[in-house]
């Protein structure tokens, strides 16, 4: 079966794809025989099963033009299945099979296909994009940051014994500490009566708890109210507006090793500079395994700044679906239901939504952005880049199964979308930056 034509139609808001089908003489002809051949095989009085001739066999389903639509759905299983699948385009809902025409024997057979797809968009510009990277090799700032993490690694903590010791920036404070929302009065998870130790400063709790916790000395109980909040007026925990109910039990203070010897021991190397060598090996490992996704990430990050207006909501909700059952997936398997999963983190329904939409959205983008790519560069995708997709001890075996459930469609879309990104990163104009 041949695709004759292809058609884009929108409406403003959805596009479809309208595709013209035909089936040349011989697939009619197998069709006729499968259908009455299948027939056949029925009771019908007065006859053998395989001995009513044909006429008696349309009458049997209602007379002639019944039996030439059961060949024509015989001709769609058969033949229209795969070759949409091999067209590359991928319905997002089930497709309506438009059929104007009784089928003939010894004639050609034609009838349209149609449904939404995902939407043909532009890019504002299809130059290689400017990114930012780090550098490929490790920096001395880099190696004396991991220093720092080492040193924060191997702290200790030492009493502060003064009984008139006032609270202090730096100070590490041991709390008893109940939170809960002003507005709802709802307690947040894991801080009823929770034994905390807070540094005073040091990112802990929020600048605002931290204000009324200085001054305070050993004994004392505060009782205030405080904001949660980011720079953008957001919070994970509610309305953001907390009350806290805190017993002061203790302070203690950090104590810093020393970038010496002794701490190069306790990493297994043999000194100091010994230590800044493997360092830098690490970070270089680590840097050859991650800069690569970095580049991509960034590279897509600028592409989807060219994407020429907004994706459209229908296309959005089809991929929030796949968004969606992908969370639920990954909670089946680590063990957890939705229930409990926002439970333990803390999380409303509402939250929960705006995340699945922003992660709809984006994803969304990214499917058009990089199409868009694929079609302007006139990127190709060979046999070998689909073989390529199937793994497993026999990816042909594997392929085989994905033709017959005629998904070949969404195999060829993730070739583009590869090779549009490999295309990306690949011409990406880099500036190296050390951060």
């Amino acid at each position: 079966m041949q695709i004759k034509d292809i058609a884009r139609e929108s409406d403003g808001t959805r596009q479809e794809i309208v595709l013209t089908l035909v089936a040349d003489t011989d697939e009619v002809k197998k069709s006729i025989d499968a259908f009455f051949n299948d027939i056949s095989k029925r009771e019908i009085p007065g006859f053998r099963k395989g001995k009513a001739p044909r006429a008696v066999l349309e009458q049997s389903v209602g007379g002639h033009a019944n039996a030439m639509g059961g060949v024509a759905e015989v001709l769609i299983n058969e033949y229209a299945l795969a070759a949409i699948d091999d067209s590359g385009y991928i319905f997002l809902t089930e497709p309506t099979f438009n059929v104007d025409e009784m089928v003939e024997e010894g004639k050609p057979f034609a009838f349209t296909v149609s449904g939404e797809v995902a939407p043909e968009m532009k890019l504002t510009s299809y130059d290689p994009v400017s990114i930012e990277m780090p550098p490929e090799d490790p920096t001395d700032k880099e190696v004396e940051d991991q220093i720092r993490a080492l040193q924060d690694y191997y702290h200790s903590f030492e009493n502060i014994e003064d009984e008139a010791h006032a609270a202090a920036m730096g100070d590490y404070v041991m709390t008893d500490l109940t939170v809960s929302d002003v507005d709802s009065g709802r307690l947040i998870s894991g801080m009823n009566k929770a034994r905390r130790l807070i540094g005073l400063g040091e990112g802990t709790m929020p600048d605002s708890f931290d204000e009324k916790i200085v001054g305070a000395k050993k004994g004392d109980r505060l009782e205030f109210d405080f904001e949660a909040k980011d720079e953008e007026g957001n919070s994970e925990h509610g309305s953001g507006n907390l009350h806290a109910i805190v017993d002061i039990l203790g302070f203690r203070k950090c104590i810093i090793p020393e970038v010496d010897d002794k701490l190069a021991e306790k990493v297994g190397c043999v000194d100091v500079e010994d230590m800044r060598k493997q360092l830098r090996q690490t970070i270089a490992m680590q840097k050859a395994k991650e800069l690569p996704k970095l580049k991509v990430d960034r590279s897509i990050d600028a592409l989807l700044e060219r994407l020429d207006g907004d994706v459209p909501e229908y296309y959005v909700d089809f991929i929030r679906q796949d968004v969606a059952r992908e969370f639920m997936q990954s909670l089946q398997e680590n063990g957890t239901n939705l229930q409990e999963w926002m439970l333990q983190n803390a999380v409303q329904g509402d939250e929960m939504k705006d995340e699945i939409s922003q992660e709809s959205q984006r994803r969304a983008a990214i499917d058009c952005a990089l199409e868009a790519l694929f079609a302007e560069k006139n990127l190709e995708i060979t046999e070998d880049d689909i073989n390529a997709m199937f793994g497993g001890d026999d990816p042909m075996s594997v392929r085989a199964e994905w033709e017959q459930a005629h998904r070949m469609a969404n195999i060829m879309k993730m070739c583009r979308q590869h090779k549009a990104t490999q295309w990306l990163a690949e011409n990406a104009q880099v500036t190296v930056v050390e951060d």
